[in-house]
Protein backbone atom coordinates (compact mmCIF):
# COMPACT_ATOMS: atom_id res chain seq x y z
CA UNK A 1 0.00 0.00 0.00
CA UNK A 2 2.82 2.40 0.92
CA UNK A 3 4.59 1.60 -2.35
CA UNK A 4 1.39 2.34 -4.27
CA UNK A 5 0.96 5.70 -2.52
CA UNK A 6 4.62 6.56 -3.12
CA UNK A 7 4.35 5.69 -6.81
CA UNK A 8 1.15 7.75 -7.10
CA UNK A 9 2.84 10.76 -5.53
CA UNK A 10 5.85 10.47 -7.84
CA UNK A 11 3.55 10.15 -10.85
CA UNK A 12 1.55 13.21 -9.73
CA UNK A 13 4.64 15.41 -9.42
CA UNK A 14 5.94 14.18 -12.77
CA UNK A 15 2.64 15.10 -14.42
CA UNK A 16 2.22 18.45 -12.62
CA UNK A 17 4.15 20.54 -15.19
CA UNK A 18 2.07 18.99 -17.97
CA UNK A 19 -1.15 19.74 -16.11
CA UNK A 20 -0.09 23.36 -15.63
CA UNK A 21 0.85 23.62 -19.30
CA UNK A 22 -2.55 22.21 -20.26
CA UNK A 23 -4.35 24.69 -18.00
CA UNK A 24 -2.31 27.57 -19.46
CA UNK A 25 -2.98 26.43 -23.03
CA UNK A 26 -6.70 26.09 -22.32
CA UNK A 27 -6.79 29.54 -20.75
CA UNK A 28 -5.03 31.34 -23.59
CA UNK A 29 -7.12 29.61 -26.26
CA UNK A 30 -10.50 29.89 -24.55
CA UNK A 31 -10.83 33.57 -23.78
CA UNK A 32 -14.13 35.11 -24.90
CA UNK A 33 -13.51 38.45 -26.61
CA UNK A 34 -15.99 41.32 -26.81
CA UNK A 35 -15.95 44.56 -28.75
CA UNK A 36 -18.31 47.38 -29.72
CA UNK A 37 -19.21 48.98 -33.04
CA UNK A 38 -16.91 52.03 -33.11
CA UNK A 39 -15.12 52.56 -36.44
CA UNK A 40 -12.28 52.56 -37.34
CA UNK A 41 -11.24 50.65 -34.23
CA UNK A 42 -13.82 47.86 -34.35
CA UNK A 43 -16.74 47.58 -36.78
CA UNK A 44 -18.49 45.39 -39.34
CA UNK A 45 -18.07 45.93 -43.07
CA UNK A 46 -19.45 43.52 -45.66
CA UNK A 47 -20.39 41.13 -42.84
CA UNK A 48 -16.77 41.06 -41.64
CA UNK A 49 -15.53 42.31 -38.27
CA UNK A 50 -12.49 44.51 -38.77
CA UNK A 51 -10.72 47.63 -37.52
CA UNK A 52 -7.47 48.63 -35.83
CA UNK A 53 -8.20 46.74 -32.61
CA UNK A 54 -9.57 43.64 -34.33
CA UNK A 55 -6.76 43.39 -36.88
CA UNK A 56 -4.15 43.86 -34.15
CA UNK A 57 -5.66 41.07 -32.06
CA UNK A 58 -5.72 38.75 -35.08
CA UNK A 59 -2.06 39.59 -35.77
CA UNK A 60 -1.22 38.60 -32.18
CA UNK A 61 -3.02 35.27 -32.61
CA UNK A 62 -1.14 34.60 -35.83
CA UNK A 63 2.19 35.47 -34.21
CA UNK A 64 1.42 33.07 -31.34
CA UNK A 65 0.22 30.41 -33.81
CA UNK A 66 -3.17 30.38 -32.10
CA UNK A 67 -6.41 29.71 -33.97
CA UNK A 68 -8.61 32.76 -34.49
CA UNK A 69 -11.24 33.02 -31.79
CA UNK A 70 -14.76 34.39 -31.85
CA UNK A 71 -15.11 38.12 -31.15
CA UNK A 72 -18.62 39.11 -30.07
CA UNK A 73 -19.91 42.52 -31.16
CA UNK A 74 -22.07 43.90 -28.33
CA UNK A 75 -23.08 47.29 -26.89
CA UNK A 76 -20.23 48.81 -24.88
CA UNK A 77 -22.01 48.58 -21.52
CA UNK A 78 -22.65 44.84 -21.96
CA UNK A 79 -19.09 44.04 -23.04
CA UNK A 80 -17.70 46.05 -20.14
CA UNK A 81 -19.97 44.27 -17.63
CA UNK A 82 -19.12 40.80 -18.97
CA UNK A 83 -15.37 41.47 -18.89
CA UNK A 84 -15.56 42.95 -15.41
CA UNK A 85 -17.53 40.04 -13.94
CA UNK A 86 -16.71 36.89 -15.93
CA UNK A 87 -13.47 34.90 -15.95
CA UNK A 88 -11.72 34.20 -19.27
CA UNK A 89 -13.06 37.33 -20.97
CA UNK A 90 -11.49 40.36 -22.64
CA UNK A 91 -12.71 43.61 -24.20
CA UNK A 92 -11.20 45.63 -27.03
CA UNK A 93 -10.49 48.42 -26.91
CA UNK A 94 -10.73 50.10 -23.51
CA UNK A 95 -9.28 53.40 -22.33
CA UNK A 96 -6.91 52.79 -19.42
CA UNK A 97 -7.83 55.19 -16.65
CA UNK A 98 -6.91 55.45 -12.99
CA UNK A 99 -10.41 54.35 -11.96
CA UNK A 100 -10.17 51.21 -14.12
CA UNK A 101 -6.51 50.38 -13.47
CA UNK A 102 -7.07 47.69 -10.83
CA UNK A 103 -10.29 46.34 -12.31
CA UNK A 104 -8.66 44.72 -15.35
CA UNK A 105 -5.34 43.47 -16.72
CA UNK A 106 -3.95 45.29 -19.72
CA UNK A 107 -2.19 44.61 -23.03
CA UNK A 108 -1.14 47.47 -25.29
CA UNK A 109 -1.46 50.35 -25.88
CA UNK A 110 -3.30 49.78 -29.17
CA UNK A 111 -3.78 53.47 -30.04
CA UNK A 112 -4.63 56.87 -28.55
CA UNK A 113 -7.99 58.60 -28.93
CA UNK A 114 -8.57 62.35 -28.97
CA UNK A 115 -12.13 63.07 -27.80
CA UNK A 116 -13.88 66.24 -28.92
CA UNK A 117 -17.31 67.83 -28.97
CA UNK A 118 -18.46 67.93 -32.59
CA UNK A 119 -21.33 70.05 -33.95
CA UNK A 120 -22.81 71.27 -37.21
CA UNK A 121 -21.01 74.33 -38.56
CA UNK A 122 -24.41 75.91 -39.10
CA UNK A 123 -24.81 76.10 -35.31
CA UNK A 124 -22.03 78.73 -35.27
CA UNK A 125 -20.80 77.69 -31.82
CA UNK A 126 -17.81 79.63 -30.51
CA UNK A 127 -17.01 78.56 -26.96
CA UNK A 128 -14.34 80.39 -24.99
CA UNK A 129 -14.61 78.13 -21.94
CA UNK A 130 -15.90 74.66 -21.11
CA UNK A 131 -18.77 75.95 -18.99
CA UNK A 132 -20.41 77.51 -22.04
CA UNK A 133 -20.92 74.04 -23.54
CA UNK A 134 -23.00 73.01 -20.51
CA UNK A 135 -26.01 74.95 -21.83
CA UNK A 136 -26.26 72.63 -24.85
CA UNK A 137 -27.25 69.02 -25.42
CA UNK A 138 -24.82 66.27 -26.40
CA UNK A 139 -25.26 62.65 -27.49
CA UNK A 140 -22.90 60.15 -25.87
CA UNK A 141 -22.16 56.44 -26.20
CA UNK A 142 -23.44 55.05 -22.92
CA UNK A 143 -20.69 53.90 -20.57
CA UNK A 144 -17.92 54.87 -23.00
CA UNK A 145 -14.87 56.73 -21.72
CA UNK A 146 -15.98 59.76 -23.74
CA UNK A 147 -19.20 59.95 -21.73
CA UNK A 148 -17.30 59.38 -18.48
CA UNK A 149 -14.89 62.17 -19.44
CA UNK A 150 -17.78 64.60 -19.86
CA UNK A 151 -19.19 63.60 -16.49
CA UNK A 152 -15.80 64.14 -14.87
CA UNK A 153 -15.55 67.72 -16.13
CA UNK A 154 -19.00 68.47 -14.74
CA UNK A 155 -21.15 68.34 -17.87
CA UNK A 156 -24.78 68.17 -16.65
CA UNK A 157 -26.27 64.70 -17.05
CA UNK A 158 -29.65 66.27 -17.84
CA UNK A 159 -28.17 67.54 -21.11
CA UNK A 160 -26.76 64.14 -22.14
CA UNK A 161 -28.66 61.84 -24.48
CA UNK A 162 -27.31 58.30 -24.21
CA UNK A 163 -26.89 56.11 -27.30
CA UNK A 164 -25.84 52.47 -27.52
CA UNK A 165 -23.36 53.12 -30.34
CA UNK A 166 -21.67 55.97 -32.20
CA UNK A 167 -23.84 55.76 -35.32
CA UNK A 168 -26.97 56.29 -33.23
CA UNK A 169 -25.39 59.27 -31.47
CA UNK A 170 -24.47 60.88 -34.80
CA UNK A 171 -27.96 60.40 -36.25
CA UNK A 172 -29.39 62.19 -33.21
CA UNK A 173 -27.16 65.19 -33.95
CA UNK A 174 -27.88 65.04 -37.67
CA UNK A 175 -31.62 65.19 -36.93
CA UNK A 176 -31.08 68.14 -34.52
CA UNK A 177 -32.31 66.12 -31.56
CA UNK A 178 -29.08 67.19 -29.82
CA UNK A 179 -26.62 70.02 -30.48
CA UNK A 180 -23.38 68.01 -30.35
CA UNK A 181 -21.80 64.59 -29.97
CA UNK A 182 -18.64 63.60 -28.15
CA UNK A 183 -16.48 61.46 -30.41
CA UNK A 184 -12.91 60.43 -31.17
CA UNK A 185 -11.60 62.61 -34.01
CA UNK A 186 -10.53 59.70 -36.20
CA UNK A 187 -13.75 57.86 -35.36
CA UNK A 188 -15.77 60.77 -36.75
CA UNK A 189 -13.74 60.87 -39.97
CA UNK A 190 -14.25 57.16 -40.51
CA UNK A 191 -17.96 57.40 -39.66
CA UNK A 192 -18.34 60.03 -42.39
CA UNK A 193 -16.91 57.57 -44.90
CA UNK A 194 -19.07 54.74 -43.63
CA UNK A 195 -22.35 56.72 -43.60
CA UNK A 196 -21.44 58.82 -46.65
CA UNK A 197 -22.03 62.27 -45.15
CA UNK A 198 -19.95 65.41 -45.69
CA UNK A 199 -17.62 65.79 -42.70
CA UNK A 200 -16.92 69.39 -43.78
CA UNK A 201 -20.41 70.33 -42.60
CA UNK A 202 -19.30 69.64 -39.03
CA UNK A 203 -16.58 71.05 -36.81
CA UNK A 204 -14.77 70.42 -33.56
CA UNK A 205 -16.05 72.91 -30.99
CA UNK A 206 -14.18 71.72 -27.88
CA UNK A 207 -11.30 69.37 -27.05
CA UNK A 208 -12.26 67.18 -24.09
CA UNK A 209 -9.25 64.88 -23.53
CA UNK A 210 -6.94 62.16 -24.88
CA UNK A 211 -6.72 58.55 -23.69
CA UNK A 212 -4.61 55.49 -24.52
CA UNK A 213 -6.63 52.40 -25.41
CA UNK A 214 -5.77 48.81 -24.52
CA UNK A 215 -6.93 45.23 -24.76
CA UNK A 216 -8.50 44.71 -21.32
CA UNK A 217 -8.68 41.25 -19.73
CA UNK A 218 -10.72 40.10 -16.74
CA UNK A 219 -8.76 40.69 -13.53
CA UNK A 220 -8.53 36.94 -12.79
CA UNK A 221 -6.70 36.21 -16.04
CA UNK A 222 -3.37 34.43 -15.49
CA UNK A 223 -0.32 36.71 -15.52
CA UNK A 224 1.27 34.20 -17.91
CA UNK A 225 -1.50 34.87 -20.43
CA UNK A 226 -1.07 38.64 -20.09
CA UNK A 227 2.71 38.38 -20.48
CA UNK A 228 2.32 36.16 -23.54
CA UNK A 229 -0.07 38.61 -25.21
CA UNK A 230 2.04 41.64 -24.29
CA UNK A 231 5.25 40.05 -25.58
CA UNK A 232 3.56 39.13 -28.86
CA UNK A 233 2.12 42.65 -29.08
CA UNK A 234 5.59 44.14 -28.67
CA UNK A 235 7.09 41.77 -31.24
CA UNK A 236 4.64 42.71 -34.01
CA UNK A 237 5.44 46.44 -33.89
CA UNK A 238 5.91 46.68 -37.68
CA UNK A 239 2.58 44.98 -38.34
CA UNK A 240 0.83 47.27 -35.88
CA UNK A 241 2.24 50.29 -37.69
CA UNK A 242 1.00 48.93 -41.02
CA UNK A 243 -2.48 48.39 -39.56
CA UNK A 244 -2.65 52.00 -38.34
CA UNK A 245 -1.47 53.26 -41.71
CA UNK A 246 -4.05 51.08 -43.48
CA UNK A 247 -6.85 52.71 -41.50
CA UNK A 248 -5.30 56.17 -42.00
CA UNK A 249 -4.96 56.82 -38.28
CA UNK A 250 -3.49 60.23 -37.53
CA UNK A 251 0.06 59.96 -36.20
CA UNK A 252 -1.05 62.05 -33.23
CA UNK A 253 -3.19 59.05 -32.21
CA UNK A 254 -0.51 56.37 -32.64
Amino acid sequence: MKKFILKSMVLFFLMLPQLKAFQYSSSIENTTFYTENYPPYNYIENDKLKGISVDTLKAIWKHLELPEQKIFLVPWVRGYRFTLNKNNTALLAMSRTQARERLFKWVGPLFTSTYVLMAKKSKNFNFSNLGQTFDHTVATVQGDISEISLQQVGFPSTNMAKASQLKQAFLMMQADRVDMIIVATHGFTHLATQLKFDANEYEQVWLVNKNANYLAFNINTSDNVIETYQTAFDEIAKQRLSIKEHYKLSQADY
